[in-house]
């Protein structure tokens, strides 16, 4: 879900230039000019100190930003400084200081159309700041009482905020408080997301590598149009949104079905039969909604061949001038789903700086593409370009994509196709990637299949102590969290071993199904058959 920091602008101090020409309101700007010194160690009072004292000028001003508060919270788990500030206009940022702090820092991305402080992604069972993270989180560059949805598209400042300006703005405010707090940076620093987040983890491997060792990615958007990476990027997704409410959803009632037929027919080609389709690809998913066809009138609950076609437009690529521009949903999601308009209409908004959101059955996918892509690459940067991700990958930094099968609001091909491309364009480099893929889970969780991971943990353990995911000393798990349970792995009903793509947890044949150790990772098809 994302070189150690210097200061922002890559230098010691301030020009005389800048010092000369900057000289804002002091309600504009957080001058943070106090000594380490002064501060003293970490806790109640130094907390209090970051509210009215500022830093040495050998390290970066903070401008435009205002330190609304800063508490200090004492906690059974770990007591820490919480600090508010706002960037101008209205970009609010959280950052949490731990006193048993241990030099490592992290970054959350947003989800939806941001406007809030969220909780994040990726620390299922991990708490940060009781493990020694300084923890930032921030509202996208804009507040949703402002702009509900994406009603700031016609804001060229606030739509690249949300863009890609916040997660350098964020990690300003981070790093300056961190340099004041603690009297130097962080020693790891880590970005992880899902949805909007996981599309923030793209921009921040491509965009702001120096900031980052460790990027999680979860159920995210990757690439640009130009890049050809299967249709992984925010155009192409935005475009197979569009399609898929064009060509229109199959009601629930069939679309549970099948889904039912799905699971009844290919539950077991793990080896268990447990209701987690994991072996997805061997799964005949369009000969499944074959055997679902209506023989004697529709009964609700039968496909029409207007819905086998619907099923099979969903669960094909989108392809223009023969180029595949967007990807397809999987075969085990449900087909009653995958036609939301919400966000297409949303991010169309932005590609056109309309005020008001625009209805997808109006995009004219092979006259208006091009136009979409030019602003949401072009001129916004929505998701970070695979030539920065590889560049952030061949300087040996670490990229965890996560992503449930069933997702049905970013297609898991998604991350597929892109991760494919990665291994494609640079085999060494993509040493430093892994793709992990849920089986029989939603987006960025949910479903009956195990939808919980720790992978920060995982990721700090690749990050600092060399200990690739998946190894004796950094094994990856999955798990469902039983009802009214412990949120680590100690209050899970059970335990998967998370695989690497394109390989699945299949039964032993023997033990407790509920345990990973009953498990092993295999190699699974590449492709389902329908798509070859």
């Amino acid at each position: 879900m994302y070189t150690h920091h210097r200061s922002l602008s890559g230098r010691e101090r301030p020009s005389k230039l800048e010092l000369r020409h900057f000289a804002p309101p002091l309600a504009l700007v957080v001058s943070l000019c106090a000594t380490w010194d002064a501060l003293a160690a970490p806790g109640a009072a130094a907390c209090s100190a970051l509210f009215t004292k500022s830093m040495s000028t050998r390290s970066q001003f903070l401008r435009n930003t205002t330190i609304n508060s800063a508490t200090y919270v004492p906690s059974a788990t770990g007591n820490y400084c919480d600090v508010s500030a706002t960037v101008a206009p209205q970009h609010d940022v959280r950052v949490r200081l731990p006193d048993d702090w241990k030099s490592r820092y992290v970054q959350y991305g947003g989800s939806g159309f941001d406007g809030s402080l969220g909780n994040g992604f990726g620390t299922a069972g991990n708490d940060p700041v009781a493990n020694g993270y300084v923890l930032a989180q921030d509202n996208g560059g804009h507040r949703g009482t402002d702009y509900p949805g994406a009603n700031f598209a016609p804001d060229r400042g606030l739509t690249l905020s949300y863009a890609t300006g916040k997660i350098y703005d964020t990690n300003m405010v981070a790093k300056a408080l961190i340099q004041t707090y603690y009297g130097g940076p962080a020693q790891f620093r880590y970005f992880t997301g899902c949805s909007n987040g996981g599309k923030n983890a793209s921009v921040a491997a491509s965009n702001f590598a120096d900031y980052f060792d460790g990027v999680i990615g979860a159920s995210g958007v990757y690439g640009q149009a130009a890049d050809h990476a299967g249709g992984s990027d925010m155009s192409g997704l935005t475009s197979k949104w569009s399609q898929s409410v064009q060509v229109g959803a199959v009601t629930a009632a069939k679309a549970n079905a099948l889904s039912a037929k799905i699971v009844q027919t290919c539950d077991a080609l793990d080896g268990v039969s447990d209701g987690i389709v994991a072996n997805v690809h061997s799964c005949p998913v369009r000969q499944i909604a074959d055997s679902q066809r209506c023989t004697a009138g529709d009964d609700g609950t039968c496909l029409t061949d207007a819905d086998i076609a619907k099923v099979s437009a969903h669960t094909s690529s989108l392809v223009l001038n023969g180029v595949t521009i967007g990807a397809p949903w999987s075969g085990t999601a449900n087909m009653s789903q995958v036609a939301g308009t919400a966000l297409p209409a949303g991010f169309l908004q932005m590609a056109f700086r309309s005020a008001t959101a625009i209805d997808p059955l109006t995009y004219n996918i092979p006259n208006q593409f091009s136009d979409v892509a030019a602003v949401l690459d072009g001129v916004y940067n929505m998701t970070g370009n695979q030539d920065g991700i590889m560049k952030f990958l061949a300087r040996g930094k670490k990229l965890i994509l996560w992503h449930g099968w069933d997702d049905t609001t970013v297609p898991a091909y998604v991350t597929v196709n892109f991760f494919n491309a990665v291994q494609n364009a640079d085999p060494q480099a993509a040493m430093n990637a892994r793709a992990y893929m849920a089986p029989t889970v939603g987006h960025c969780g949910g479903g009956a299949g195990a939808d919980s991971v720790d992978a920060l943990t995982v990721m700090a353990n690749w990050v600092e102590k060399n200990a690739p995911p998946g190894s004796a000393s950094n094994p990856i798990y999955a798990w469902k969290r039983g009802a009214g349970a412990p949120a680590d792995i100690s209050g899970a009903s059970f335990v998967r071993p998370l695989c690497p793509y394109p390989q699945y947890a299949s039964y032993l044949g023997s033990g407790d199904p509920n345990v990973a150790a009953s498990y092993a990772c295999v190699p699974g098809p590449s492709q389902p058959p329908y798509t070859r």
